[in-house]
């Protein structure tokens, strides 16, 4: 039985980068606002598991693909040494960082914040089952929904602690000798950059004819050119049909090529 709470005028489930500003914004033009949310702290999948954490991996591969480069300038520096655990803790200090701040602007605007998840009981009511426990009814008279996204799974994945997807991806529990990368779109394309810079052999495989499909073409091609030299394998016009695991690794059935081998 959930506890009875009060109503408010908006109600903001998710906060995300679609949530926490519109929350902020009501708040600034006096709405008695209340925000719901899984994480603790404002940011959703962007800042928490998405672009902020990603954009800090990019910022360190390109920075060792430049003292790669650097001899060609006439520079010549010692091979640099990745340490995976300060990669890592320096990567959750810039997520942490972030979104501490969102929580001192979300405090400064005095919304309210529930701690759960969200599900709607009534065009104007939800229950929220909070993380530590116990329900709370939420009566309002507006509500946004900005529930975030989650990655996929596909159905011809094992369970294997090999299969990453964009979120386990980025924890970086360690570097793989070989990554199959499946699909060519930024969150690939990221990914792959950043693991090839780390020093996995990356295969990047996309069912379509082009990475980024509907994007400027000038600037896909530029792309295909640098990543061609730092992948060990851009496969395109490639789908992955099966994956089976195996002690030695995780074997894949491709169609278009038409072979299969372990990854």
């Amino acid at each position: 039985m959930a506890e009875s709470g009060s109503k408010v005028r908006l109600l903001v489930v998710g906060g995300g980068p679609g949530g926490y500003p519109a929350a902020f914004l009501a708040a600034d033009l006096g709405l008695d606002v209340t925000m719901v949310d899984t994480d603790e702290r404002p940011g959703g999948v962007c800042l928490h598991r998405g672009c902020i954490p990603s954009k800090a991996l990019l910022h360190v591969a390109r920075f060792l693909n430049e003292v790669r480069e650097a001899s060609e300038w006439g520079v010549h520096l010692a091979p640099p040494r990745l340490d995976i655990d300060e990669l890592r803790d320096w990567k959750n200090k810039v997520v942490d960082r972030l979104t501490a701040g969102l929580v001192g602007i979300r405090e400064k605007r005095g919304l309210k914040f529930i701690h759960g998840h969200a599900k709607l009981a009534d065009p104007h009511a939800a229950i929220v089952t909070k993380v530590g426990g116990g329900q709370e009814r939420v009566e309002f008279d507006y509500c946004i929904l900005a529930t975030g996204s989650a990655p996929v799974r596909l159905p011809f994945m094992p369970n294997d602690p090999r299969v990453m997807d964009s979120t386990s991806a980025l924890e970086i529990r360690d570097i793989p000798e070989r990554l199959l990368v499946i699909g060519g779109g930024y969150i690939g394309l990221e990914l792959s950059t950043a693991y090839a810079a780390f020093g996995s052999k990356v295969t990047l495989a996309e069912k379509a004819t082009t990475m980024l499909p509907g994007s400027d073409r000038d600037i896909v091609d530029f792309l295909a050119r640098r990543l061609t030299g730092r992948l060990d394998q851009l496969l395109l016009d490639t789908r992955v049909v099966a994956v089976t695991a195996e002690a030695a690794g995780l074997r894949v059935q491709w169609a278009g090529l038409h072979v299969d081998h372990p990854v």
